[in-house]
């Protein structure tokens, strides 16, 4: 059953901070959803058509403001986005997984983004209620031990890498007008990853989930996740990390390196936004090299039709194996890999 499906918001434009209303009307299945925290409405279409009309009126954004270091900067590597491929990397070989090997896939439980891994800031700090205080005296502890690298100094953290230009982040706020709300972005540094030892910087933005910025603290190149509403897991060792977002199609999965080259995308999967819709599982970290994750074809049922896949890297290449390769190729899914 398909309903109509109208909606008119405002939006701000990242760019250059002007504002402007989207309208959009079209069909909708029931399967709506509305993603937690505050992101933007997203509608999966299942069986049916969304067709958005667009009408932009820029308004005044006001004074423009300092906004710092950004996930769609210059030289970041924005995990989040489905736009990031391996265009000219060589193509992964699919070939057909052990039945035994498959089962055990099956009968995994499932690994969701909630509670996410990258915890956000203020569970890591653990205030009774949260406060910007508060989260500063917790913060001034992990600046202490990084004194050398990272540095707060009047509503900026400064990340100085061992070589390279210094990544400032701004924290700031745009106050609303007449035409367009206001906006804001915080930032908290949060300490080293395990294993990788790349600093942690969380985003707090006005309008949606929490990110994080993965800096390599030698040669200052930074990654973006949006682990407040993608899955970010990173591999047991730290040196890999995978992200995807299982709740809008098309899917498309990506592994970043975060080693001393990095952080550098080496992996990309993705298939093609078909009718039949596709529901990624993942199934965990097999190793520090591999992971294990099942694709739900169709509307959710015990009768499904379901693949498990395995995808690791072995002597410096991605190898991939599937319980049913037709099928996975009938529905377009393909891997590339990059440098490793």
């Amino acid at each position: 059953m398909c309903e109509r499906l109208r909606s008119i918001f405002l939006a701000r434009d990242d760019r250059d901070g002007s504002a402007y209303f989207v309208y959009t009307e079209g069909l909708t299945g029931q399967d709506f959803a509305m993603p937690q925290r505050n992101s933007l409405m997203r509608a999966p279409a299942t069986g049916c058509l969304l067709a958005a009309l667009a009408i932009v009126a820029h308004a005044g954004g006001g004074k423009a403001v300092e906004r710092g270091m950004r996930f769609d900067g210059p030289g970041v590597v924005d995990l989040a986005d489905r736009a990031q491929t391996i265009a000219a990397g060589p193509a992964v070989v699919i070939a057909e997984l052990a039945g035994a090997d498959a089962e055990r896939i099956f009968a995994a439980p499932a690994v969701g983004e909630d509670p996410p891994v990258l915890r956000f800031s203020d569970d890591m700090f653990g205030c009774a209620t949260p406060s910007r205080r508060c989260s500063l005296a917790h913060e001034a502890s992990l600046l202490q031990t990084d004194a050398r690298v990272v540095k707060r100094s009047a509503g900026q953290l400064i990340v100085s890498p061992a070589s390279g230009a210094p990544l400032v982040f701004v924290d700031w706020k745009q106050g609303a007008t007449k035409n367009a709300d206001g906006d804001e972005a915080t930032h908290w540094y949060l300490g080293r990853l395990a294993g990788s030892d790349y600093l942690r910087v969380e985003v707090q933005f006005g309008h949606d989930a929490p990110g994080n910025f993965l800096i390599n603290p030698q040669n200052g190149k930074a990654a973006f996740v949006h682990n407040g509403a993608d899955l970010v897991a990173p591999s047991p060792d730290g040196r890999l990390l995978l992200t995807w977002n299982a709740l809008n199609a098309p899917l498309s999965l990506r592994v970043a390196a975060l080693d001393a080259a990095g952080p550098r995308l080496v992996l990309q999967c993705a298939a093609p936004e078909r009718a039949t819709r596709l529901t990624p599982l993942f199934k965990g970290w097999r190793d520090d090299a591999g992971f294990d994750l099942v694709l739900e074809i169709g509307e959710q049922s015990k009768s499904m039709a379901r693949t498990a896949l395995h995808l690791g890297n072995h002597a410096g290449h991605w190898q991939a194996g599937s319980s049913d390769v037709a099928r996975v190729n009938s529905l377009g899914f393909s891997c590339r890999e990059g440098t490793s």
